[in-house]
């Protein structure tokens, strides 16, 4: 039988009295009778079967079990401030909040933000919380209960307790100068792009370690000659005839002309990306949460068969 979770007031006083180095400091602190005090601490090492604090002279420090204990604690008490928030939004005459999670990609290459703007129109009381990471990240977020809904670029398995669902596509081009000598080209294998210098977008970092992983796969490494902050210093760089660089082709597809650059499809299976919408399961999630998870997937059939914006 599963043990109960501890109570609130248990857990707040554990996380204060690691801050303050002091049981009898948290107890006053939370208004808490010392001996009350020291009786939820010693409640929380016998659920945990094992013990969270070593005394010292000069106060107390967690245990390694003890630091454990505490991140899921602050994980916890997090879901319970979003809780009241919620609450507080929903008896204001609000309706909530999302914390939404998405790659660059998924932010600069596609219809995201379009879509957030309708979503606000249609449910101005809700507000969406968005925040850019990488795939692992997002995933490492929503495990822990610091996000609802994530947008993510891996086609890695999602981790136990969530669900993903294909949410668009994208197709990787090898982006060169007009006059390079791959200029003409229709499409290209992944090992003819390695033999030609690269620049690396920090910007995008999770594409690069996808490379990397894909350059292994053949014996080989990119030549990164070129390391910028962003696609926009990338792109310049290209133009110039320096560097070859991958990009997603719904973000560099609109930039094309105006850079004087060319796109030139990456002929690998791998090279064609199915962005996911990962969340947990729908009945899981806060009313906002599903309400927003719903309006993305609803458009998601059709601009999968679009051609990238012009």
């Amino acid at each position: 039988m599963t043990t109960p979770p501890p109570d609130w007031t248990s857990l707040r006083l554990y996380l204060t009295a690691l801050e303050l180095g002091s049981i009898a400091k948290a107890a006053e602190y939370c208004s808490i009778a010392n001996s009350a005090a020291a009786k939820r601490i010693q409640v929380l090492e016998a659920r945990a079967r094992v013990g969270l604090i070593e005394r010292h002279a000069r106060g107390i420090i967690a245990t390694a079990a003890g630091e454990v204990f505490a991140r899921h604690a602050r994980g916890l008490m997090d879901l319970a401030r979003r809780l009241e928030e919620d609450m507080d939004a929903f008896a204001a005459g609000g309706a909530g909040s999302v914390r939404l999670l998405a790659t660059a990609s998924s932010i600069g290459g596609h219809d995201l933000a379009e879509r957030l703007a309708a979503f606000a129109r249609l449910y101005p009381r809700i507000v969406v919380d968005l925040r850019e990471l990488t795939s692992a990240p997002i995933l490492q977020e929503l495990i822990e209960g610091r996000g609802d809904i994530g947008i993510v670029t891996t086609n890695a398995r999602v981790p136990a307790g969530l669900e993903a669902r294909p949410w668009r596509e994208d197709r990787l081009l090898a982006i060169v100068s007009r006059d390079h000598p791959l200029a003409g080209r229709t499409a290209l294998r992944f090992s003819e792009v390695l033999e030609h210098p690269l620049v690396d977008v920090l910007e995008i970092g999770a594409l690069s370690l996808l490379l990397t992983e894909a350059a292994q796969e053949l014996g080989r490494k990119p030549d990164y000659r070129y390391r910028v902050t962003s696609m926009d210093a990338a792109r310049r760089l290209v133009a110039a005839g320096l560097a070859v660089n991958v990009m997603p082709d719904r973000m560099i597809v609109p930039y094309l002309d105006r850079f004087g650059v060319l796109g030139i499809a990456i002929d690998e299976p791998w090279a064609l990306r199915r962005l996911r919408l990962v969340a947990r399961a729908a009945d899981a999630l806060p009313g906002p949460a599903r309400i927003l998870a719903d309006h993305l997937m609803d458009c998601s059939i059709a601009y999968h068969d679009a051609e990238p914006p012009s």
